[in-house]
């Protein structure tokens, strides 16, 4: 992990919902933010990135959680946070 990007310190969980069932990934080096979990981390990487115990407690659980991710990115055609920012800056 020597990139920013796949550095799990420089991400953080920022809930969108309450209770935290929404939540958003944002790299504080890079500026980059997703809604899905940030590509190329494995569960390991994800269950490292600081306060993401607060959300799983087990490795398994980010893997299942990645799998529900990428499932919802494909069911949406890969939009993202930037594409509705777009959206709204073009509206």
């Amino acid at each position: 992990m020597s990139s920013s990007h796949s550095n799990p310190k420089d991400w953080k969980i920022i809930e969108t919902s309450s209770g935290g069932l929404e939540r958003d990934f944002y790299n504080e080096k890079t500026g980059e933010s997703t809604w899905y979990t940030p590509e190329g981390m494995s569960a390991s990487d994800i269950l490292a990135i600081p306060d993401a115990k607060k959300y799983w407690s087990t490795v398994e659980q980010v893997e299942l959680y990645i799998r529900e991710m990428a499932a919802q990115k494909a069911k949406y055609g890969g939009k993202d946070v930037k594409d509705q920012l777009e959206a709204k800056r073009k509206a």
